[in-house]
């Protein structure tokens, strides 16, 4: 009996200090969320890398401006505007554009500060301290408690001193396949007009639009 009994306390010890981690980690992303979804905008550049079995795959570097819900990507291949409903997405190869309603499972695929929202339902949090690019940071761990949804783990590196995303790395559907964004640069206050985040067909006159709603 004082065996089970001394199991049962150890056990119910093991939860406490787990709860008292995620608590910690979800108010270290409360303070990135806010720098994110403030009323001013974010600007941030990138570098995204995606690997299969470990596997570097490709990679594409580019500029982010985000603003609520709403963001503008632009890389050397691409260049997407999401103004919160609707998705455009430039192809600079083949000059076409593609217009769609993404799903919340597309937007999350699309921008890589959609962890934003995932650590209040649906996901347990774990946090460590660490160092990276020689600055302290918080390496937050997002694991999905239900393993069918699109993002299966979430890791966010946070520097300590700004609560700035540095790094955020994705395990897809498909467990084998990661992304990894860099984030070089991040600078909050940025003042950005509605029409940034939609497409301008003036811009791209030679553009073929692709109506996919």
């Amino acid at each position: 009996m004082k065996k089970i009994l001394w199991l049962m306390a150890l056990c119910l010890s093991f939860s406490a200090v787990r709860a008292g981690e995620a608590a910690r980690a979800r108010k270290v992303l409360d303070a990135t969320a806010a720098l994110i979804t403030g009323k001013s905008g974010v600007k941030a550049n990138f570098k995204a890398d995606n690997f299969v079995d470990g596997v570097l795959q490709g990679s594409a570097s580019g500029t982010m401006c985000l603003q609520g819900e709403k963001f503008h990507i632009t890389t050397p291949e691409m260049v997407t505007w999401y103004n919160g409903e609707t998705q455009w997405s430039y192809i600079k190869a083949n000059e076409e554009v593609n217009v769609s309603v993404p799903t919340e499972e597309e937007k999350q695929n699309m921008n890589p500060y959609s962890f934003v929202g995932l650590y209040k339902k649906g996901y347990d949090c774990q946090m460590k301290e660490t160092t990276l690019r020689g600055k302290p940071c918080y390496e937050v761990t997002l694991t999905a408690q239900d393993r069918s949804k699109s993002l299966l783990t979430v890791i966010i590196d946070i520097d300590q001193r700004t609560s700035a995303p540095m790094c955020i790395r994705m395990q897809q559907d498909n467990a084998k396949h990661w992304t990894r964004i860099t984030i070089h640069q991040f600078h909050t206050g940025q003042s950005f007009k509605a029409a940034d985040f939609e497409f301008d067909a003036r811009r791209y006159p030679e553009a073929e639009i692709i109506d996919l709603r």
